[in-house]
């Protein structure tokens, strides 16, 4: 059975950066892993040391004796391509529709189909059975049911009631106004248009059922013991309250809240004082004196913002209700290859949670 580990978060928090040492811990720790960005903004290939990501998975090189990595960013047109073939009733009528202008401005442009063709990814993602653990790196949104409930709104579009508007103006209980409303659409844009809409609405009624099947399919993998969901944090600004808001939300979902991941943590420093010499060639000693100063109070300033972290994190676990939580420490202008992502790795799941 195939683990879905969902990371969330607002962004600027590093979830895309932890989304892929998590995949390399996964790969590390001998699950074959498949690591899935959804975030547009492309770094996902740059955190893998990779020059691009496409829409099937690629092989990512880790050192040592690990379990196969594959990584792949949405394209949200060639998902729904593959979609309108798997699911049409034959060739010609899939190339029809794709060929239709309607069908390219949905597949492109509207609202919540980017994340619909995710949903659609990820599903044929698991279904494959080629994964131990497939990572979804998501993108910024407040909280999961903003990205999981879109594809309800692109679902609206199959429903049968507003498809038969197009498909069969003249019927049902409503069947005079709506056949009007249909002829004034047309009246104003043209017998033409109107042609390619309906003829639009009507290739994509053949395709509802399995359309309607996968979504019911996907809702309930979504809420099973197999998905788990991760928030992403930084360790400056937990954001309590939408956090708290982020759990609330899971749990009237009925999703599994797994834990928080707590980035960029300040590191332990040595609270040994600091010796420095009293004055340093070539520098006017007021302006060395200053310097001195600044010096010997860094590693007492670091020691601080470390505690404040820690502090912070506890008071979050807390409010929680004891949630496990994962401290990934600060890496100066972060990971920048794979070795980087496997020092990462020893401070996130599956290594045990850290005690606060």
């Amino acid at each position: 059975m195939t683990e879905i580990v969902v990371c969330c978060g607002v962004g600027g928090t590093g979830k895309t950066t932890t989304s892929a040492a998590l995949g390399v811990a996964s790969a590390l720790s001998g699950r074959r892993t498949a690591v899935l960005t959804i975030d547009p903004a492309r770094r996902l290939a740059d955190a893998l040391g990779l020059d691009a990501l496409g829409n099937e998975p690629r092989p990512v090189a880790l050192p040592g004796n690990a379990a196969p990595l594959h990584a792949l960013m949405l394209d949200r047109k060639g998902t729904w391509d593959a979609v309108i073939r798997k699911f049409s009733a034959s060739e010609e009528e899939a190339e029809r529709l794709l060929a239709n202008r309607y069908y390219r401005a949905v597949s492109t442009r509207l609202t919540g189909s980017h994340e619909y063709m995710a949903i659609e990814k990820l599903y044929e993602l698991v279904e494959s059975d080629e994964w131990d653990r497939v990572i979804v790196d998501t993108p910024p949104a407040r909280h999961v049911l903003d990205f999981f409930q879109a594809p309800d709104r692109v679902g609206r579009l199959l429903d049968q009631s507003v498809l038969g508007v197009f498909t069969q103006p003249g019927r049902g209980l409503f069947g005079g106004a709506t056949r009007r409303a249909v002829e004034l659409v047309e009246r104003v844009a043209g017998e033409a248009v109107m042609g390619e809409i309906a003829d639009f609405f009507r290739l994509f009624s053949g395709l509802s059922p399995g359309f309607r099947a996968r979504a019911a399919a996907t809702a309930k993998l979504l809420r099973s013991q197999q998905t788990l969901y991760y928030l992403v944090v930084n360790a400056s600004s937990p954001g309590r309250n939408d956090v708290l808001g982020f759990l609330q939300t899971l749990k009237q979902e009925q999703m599994q809240f797994a834990g928080f991941l707590i980035n960029r943590v300040a590191a332990r420093t040595d609270a040994s004082p600091v010796m420095l010499p009293e004055e340093v060639d070539g520098m006017p000693l007021e302006q060395w004196t200053a310097w001195r100063r600044a010096l010997s109070e860094l590693p007492g300033h670091r020691q601080a913002r470390r505690a404040q972290h820690i502090n912070q994190a506890r008071e979050l676990v807390s409010a929680a209700g004891g949630s496990p939580a994962w401290l990934i420490p600060e890496v100066e202008d972060g990971p920048r290859d794979v070795e980087g992502l496997a020092r990462l790795a020893r401070h996130l799941p599956p290594c045990p949670p850290t005690t606060l």
